[in-house]
């Protein structure tokens, strides 16, 4: 039997890009069960804003690496919801800034056990220092990746 070229199960593209995605339900699952109803991605805006209130749309974007029309139509879902509020910048109108709202502050802590509980599940049977090779090893192809694109 001839040995594949290249094995896409076991890529690191293949292998990070599933394991997003079975995270990310995971996580909403655990969410669900607690009766909150907000997506992975709007998880992931509120981590930051709650650790950096304030912080500018493309900014956020940047730090995310999602595009900022992606970001833009995730914000309109939770603006609508009242979880985010934009304000123009003072010093550059064209710029918005992002709040999170008391709404979403009331959500903080039942979304922190949440996601413990969903990390926890993750994470079983991990070795914790294999989780930090892990870590570092993808820190530094994302900086890898980031560097080409400049």
């Amino acid at each position: 039997m001839k040995t594949p070229y290249y094995d896409v199960d076991n890529s690191l593209g293949f292998l990070t890009i599933t394991t997003n995605r079975l995270m990310s339900a995971c996580l909403r699952k655990r969410l669900v069960e607690a009766g909150i109803d907000i997506t992975a991605e709007q998880w992931g805006v509120l981590t930051r804003l709650w650790n950096r209130n304030g912080i500018a749309q493309d900014e956020l974007a940047h730090i995310v690496c999602v595009d900022k029309s992606s970001l833009s139509r995730v914000l309109d879902v939770m603006e609508r919801r009242g979880l985010v509020c934009r304000m123009r910048d003072p010093d550059d109108a064209r710029r918005k800034i992002l709040f999170a709202t008391d709404q979403a502050d009331s959500l903080r802590e039942p979304c922190l056990k949440a996601a413990g509980e969903a990390l926890a599940t993750m994470l079983e049977n991990v070795d914790s220092g294999e989780l930090a090779t892990c870590l570092k090893v993808l820190a530094q192809v994302k900086q890898n990746i980031r560097k080409q694109a400049e």
